[in-house]
């Protein structure tokens, strides 16, 4: 949703013959863009998949020869070895940065687990910890202050029992370097981070986490990280079973998050403030994060230029189902300014399993990347947008469902090719937008089944938008103030199918050049909601039929059925509306001034013939 409405009654007519003398720039000079090139996402998910050998780690070790440790009070780790854990324990602390300890939890309980006691030089970064969590035993770890596991080095938790770890401190595991967890089951609540690495990998096991003040997995690159790289930063899973809910995001990796196979259930808790300058010092907001209004038990996001007396507000800390971003770090001439590095490598690529995201923030968030789906089932319900890249937001297979958003589906640039896709949206269903110059947005739908139910703009692009596959049914807003298509520089239909249903106050037609011919329909009365809307040939033949979600009175229908000089008509509950003899590429009957395509019942030279909109309503 990119316009003002109170301000279109006013400026469309000032616009009118503008529109005319477009009508041929966008019609007539066709640069239809091309498919992003994901080759450098292909090469970071390839590079993070060489750190992602867990083969080694998938099965209990061995532990006959292992040195049992008898409880009762706080243990110092002073030799390397195996040792066996029974009991209870206090306090754990591996004393020597060098030491190389294999531990195994046979029915043990402590109060935390520390390894790694100097942080001069890079001894303490070396350090190698592996726990082997004895079969069918529960171990569990209480801690009140600090981390509850922490590891300065790296850390592989193994084995096929349960790893319980209440913190109310700080995280509840913590590695400084990798960490690798392989079949094993793990339960979590923790004050700050459930989990917290420079990197995690997971293969085949389960990792619950009732409760975190921030987020349930959190990858972030060293400090010192000053460019993109696939050593550091990753979230790799692997049929993993991933339940959480925390206040923080679900899951977040400075560089890439990976996902094939495995059930994960992602609930984030985000928590509201007023707009006052107390909170926007306190948690460090700008007046632009309080896009937020208070309706009833819940809180609506509206537009940035929605205008309100009421009080507004923003989430205290970000709260995404799964996020990947860019690195941050501080700039050297000004410490009290970061340093923001962004790379089109940066990306969420999920290749299978079964997602469910209930998020207050972006279900699903590639910062400053890429978002690819090429399989899988992700169901997600969220007050923000469902799935957002900042650059690319890419699928090509797989079942998205998108219950509840405010946009559904957005990034710089929108490319679909296979998948069953539904969204709603209480804004635009598909959006291609951009605050880089750089990007020249569009969107490319050249397959897969795609349903939108859009309050807003049912398919949006700052630039072009173009049709050549699959079935794409658009349910637009009832409000004049937005259009079942919307575009900046042309809609092309140039195969597929696409059926619309939307109000009539900002329609936009295809262009005429598009290949494939369309007919669009203006009814003076309404479409009521529930309504069977069809379109039939001259034989009687159905060519496409859907039930209306929401009252219209726009129909844009294009199939590759669809012939020149053949006459089709539009059935309301089996009633014939009109019949329409396709005579051009874009032929409309009852449209009232449109954008795009040259409606067949307005002169050439009449209002809202041709091209596209030259500007836009912000």
């Amino acid at each position: 949703m990119k316009k003002i409405r109170i301000l279109f009654v006013v400026m469309a007519a000032l616009f009118a013959l503008t529109l005319v003398l477009s009508a041929c720039d966008k019609s007539d000079n066709i640069v239809m863009s091309t498919p992003v090139d994901t080759s450098k996402v292909d090469d970071a998910v390839d590079k993070v998949g060489d750190n992602f050998d867990l083969d080694e780690l998938s099965q209990d070790v061995n532990d006959e020869q292992s040195t049992v440790v008898s409880g009762g009070g706080d243990y110092t780790f002073a030799e390397s070895g195996s040792y066996t854990l029974e009991g209870s324990y206090g306090k754990l602390t591996i004393g020597a940065d060098k030491l190389q300890l294999h531990l195994f939890l046979n029915g043990a309980s402590f109060t935390s687990l520390t390894y790694g006691t100097s942080e001069e030089g890079e001894d303490y970064k070396k350090t190698q910890l592996t726990i082997t969590v004895v079969q069918d035993t529960i171990n569990t770890v209480t801690c009140s202050s600090g981390n509850a596991i922490h590891v300065k080095g790296s850390l592989d938790i193994n084995g096929s029992g349960t790893l319980s770890v209440n913190c109310t401190g700080k995280n509840a595991v913590k590695a400084s370097k990798a960490l690798r967890i392989v079949d094993a089951k793990l339960s979590l609540s923790a004050a700050n981070h459930a989990i917290s690495a420079l990197s995690i990998s997971a293969q085949n096991c389960t990792v619950n986490i009732s409760e975190a003040g921030k987020d349930g997995l959190n990858a972030e690159c060293d400090d010192e990280t000053q460019a993109f790289t696939t050593e550091e930063g990753f979230v790799a899973l692997n049929n993993v079973n991933y339940n959480c809910n925390v206040s923080g995001d679900g899951i977040q990796a400075d560089t890439v998050v990976y996902i094939e196979g495995g059930t994960y259930n992602i609930t984030t808790n985000g928590e509201f403030v007023e707009n006052t300058a107390e909170n926007r010092e306190k948690y460090d907001l700008s007046t632009d994060d309080f896009r937020y209004i208070r309706v009833g038990n819940t809180y609506q996001k509206v537009a940035s230029d929605y205008r309100s007396s009421g009080t507004m507000y923003a989430l205290k800390q970000g709260c995404k189902g799964v996020k990947a971003g860019e690195i941050e770090y501080p700039d050297p001439n000004n410490e009290d300014r970061e340093i923001t590095v962004t790379k089109g490598e940066y990306c969420i690529v999920i290749d299978s399993g079964t997602i469910d995201i209930n998020s207050t923030d972006d279900a699903i968030h590639a910062n400053s990347g890429t978002l690819i789906v090429n399989g899988g089932s992700i169901t997600v319900r969220t007050l923000d947008d469902g799935l957002t890249a900042d650059v690319l937001a890419k699928i090509t297979g797989g079942t998205v469902t998108v219950s509840q958003s405010y946009e559904g589906l957005e990034g710089g640039y929108v490319e679909i090719s296979g998948g069953n896709i539904d969204l709603t949206s209480s804004d635009d269903g598909i959006n291609a937008a951009s605050d880089d110059a750089s990007v020249k947005e569009h969107i490319l739908i050249s397959g897969g089944d795609v349903t939108v139910n859009a309050d807003g703009d049912g398919i949006d692009s700052n630039g072009s938008v173009e049709i050549t596959g699959g079935k794409t049914v658009v349910y637009g807003p009832t409000s004049n103030g937005d259009g079942g298509l919307d575009s900046e520089t042309g809609i092309y239909v140039n195969g597929g199918t696409l059926f619309v249903l939307a109000s009539d106050g900002m329609t936009e037609l295809p262009v005429d050049s598009s290949s494939q011919y369309v007919l669009a329909y203006g009814s003076s009365s309404t479409i009521a909601a529930g309504g069977v809307v069809s379109v039939r040939d001259s034989n009687g033949n159905t060519l496409l039929e859907v039930t209306a979600k929401k009252n219209s009175k726009t129909v844009i229908f294009s199939s590759s059925a669809l012939t020149k000089n053949s006459t089709y008509s539009v059935y309301v509950n089996g009633n014939k509306l009109v019949d329409i003899k396709l005579s051009s590429k874009v032929t409309s009957s009852g449209i009232r001034g449109s954008f795009g395509g040259r409606p067949s019942d307005i002169p050439p030279d009449g209002p809202g013939g041709g091209g596209g909109r030259p500007g836009r309503f912000q």
